[in-house]
């Protein structure tokens, strides 16, 4: 979107995608973003106050399915298996900052999807 006050894009987010390569459809062609809606409760209004709202936050909580908007990515660290030798180790995934939204796509990796991630891996997986 753009930004109301410069009159130029908003800067770019960056969020941690929740489905795994094959999106949550199984095409490739999807994603999924785990998102909280932003807001400030502010004591002097007794309300929320909507001069603080996080942009992209309420914007991709209002989309509706369907709505287009520009990505790009990734980036950072991917999440790996366990060595072959050790497909039945535990795994415990302990989310300090990046929220669930990157264990969402290992989980499903694991235990939903059919693919050689989910046939190899017998052991278990906290989160």
């Amino acid at each position: 979107g753009t930004n109301p006050k410069t009159g130029k894009p908003n800067s770019v987010r960056l969020y941690s995608i929740a489905a795994s390569r094959y999106g949550d459809d199984f095409t490739g062609e999807t994603t999924t973003l785990c998102v909280r809606r932003a807001t400030y409760w502010c004591p002097e209004l007794g309300a929320e106050d909507p001069a603080k709202k996080g942009v992209c936050s309420n914007y991709l909580c209002d989309a509706t399915p369907g709505t287009e908007c520009k990505m790009t990515g990734p980036s950072g660290k991917v999440m790996l298996m366990p060595e072959s030798d050790n497909y039945n180790a535990d795994i415990i995934m302990v989310a300090t900052g990046t929220g669930i939204a990157p264990y969402r796509a290992f989980w499903k990796r694991l235990f939903v999807e059919n693919g050689p991630a989910a046939e190899a891996y017998k052991g278990g997986a906290w989160l």
